[in-house]
């Protein structure tokens, strides 16, 4: 399992890329996003559910508590939150800016797992980080930006790059005795409550279209479902650090994607801010696996 956890976690990853795509083209259909994120978390609830049912595994099964359940659910409100502060941010600032700072939930990340198991990043983890960070830059096409930047937006979109690095955190380390899918489910559970609260009035007052049930369901699949079972069974396989940077390919991929279904431009600093990007993810993945050698 762990070998094969950093591509899974990057499939992951890469499928939080997706969704931005789906999100515009969703409100060039006439969605409004309140509805849309109600019926994409609703539907990521309903599915798993589904699949809990038929599989049976029951929580009272699998050796945990109320307690313990209460704090995986609060815990998925930290991607209910990514998904609200960052759909803020983009009303406020372009999306270049606002996709610069949600990857600095690479670092936020890092250091918060850090706080928490108490031990330091390695220096190559610090070297990655660092290319993420400026090859971001890069793959968003930042510069030269030629208009004022909303202080508000900024800080919606640096508050989402905290609740997407808490997001990594709580599924590597909470709940780790439950069955994963039981897992996903209460973290999908969590984010659905605190969606359905903060955008109640909206949700209330604009109809249900199939449109809207549609793409809310595609935008689960891949925002939530997917994302979240890979997260949970593999993160907590990989060293610290290292699921932060994997997640760092959302970004090419959402450039990528933005290309194929939308027919955005992409330039040559992108390209290169991606490959950079993908640079730093592989590096220390494949140095990782070439210690046993060197120690065999």
């Amino acid at each position: 399992m762990k070998k094969i956890a950093p591509i899974f976690v990057g499939l992951g990853a890469i499928s939080f890329g997706v969704p931005a795509s789906l999100f515009k083209i969703a409100r060039h259909e006439g969605v409004v996003n309140g509805p849309l994120l109600f019926w994409s978390f609703l539907s990521a609830v309903i599915i798993l559910g589904i699949i809990q049912i038929g599989r049976r595994q029951w929580l009272s099964k699998q050796g945990t508590n109320w307690k313990q359940i209460g704090l995986v659910i609060a815990a998925g409100t930290a991607s209910g939150f990514t998904n609200t502060f960052y759909i803020q941010a983009l009303k406020l600032v372009p999306v270049a800016v606002a996709a610069v700072m949600l990857m600095q939930a690479v670092w936020l990340s890092t250091l918060l797992g850090a706080i928490i198991h108490r031990r330091r990043p390695s220096r190559l983890q610090v070297v990655s980080i660092i290319l993420v960070l400026a090859g971001t830059v890069l793959a968003a096409g930042l510069f030269p930006i030629e208009q004022a930047l909303s202080p508000l937006g900024i800080l919606f979109s640096f508050l989402a790059a905290c609740a997407y690095a808490c997001t990594m955190q709580f599924t590597a380390s909470l709940g780790n005795n439950l069955d994963p899918l039981s897992k996903t489910w209460l973290l999908c559970l969590g984010a659905f409550i605190l969606i359905a609260i903060v955008w109640a009035p909206q949700t209330l007052h604009s109809p249900t279209t199939v449109a809207t049930v549609k793409w809310g369901v595609l935008i689960a699949l891949f925002s939530m479902v997917f994302p979240l079972v890979v997260y949970s069974i593999f993160m907590p396989y990989l060293d610290l650090g290292i699921g932060p940077i994997l997640s760092s390919l959302e970004l090419p991929a959402s450039i990528v994607v933005a290309f194929a279904l939308l027919g955005e431009t992409v330039s040559w600093s992108q390209i290169l801010g991606v490959a950079v990007i993908i640079g730093a993810v592989i590096l220390p993945n494949v140095l990782n696996m070439r210690k046993p050698r060197q120690h065999a």
